[in-house]
């Protein structure tokens, strides 16, 4: 059980919901075949409904948003920041 908490710990508070959505709608999937659940309908019909329904939440389930951007610098953000007054050289490829 402690690996499995690391193991969510690692992507943090729904940090990979796609992920869990696919998983739980596998596992729906193989009760669904392999525990004889008795949904009222044949085996691919209901096969067919799960997997449609599985695709549909992973679709509609946002992504998660990165947690750092690339951070920005200012000239004068640096310098005050650095301390460092002499000259800057560019050297980008203009």
């Amino acid at each position: 059980m402690g690996k499995l908490l690391n193991l969510l710990a690692m992507f943090g508070p729904l940090r990979a919901a796609k992920f869990w959505v696919a998983l739980v709608m596998a596992l729906v999937q193989f009760a669904n075949i392999y525990m004889g659940l008795d949904l009222g309908l044949d085996q691919e019909t209901a096969t067919a409904i799960i997997t449609g329904i599985g695709a549909a939440l992973v679709w509609l389930v946002p992504n998660a948003k990165p947690k750092n951007e690339i951070p920005s610098y200012t000239e004068a953000g640096v310098r005050a920041a650095t301390g460092y007054d002499g000259p800057i050289v560019d050297r980008s490829q203009h």
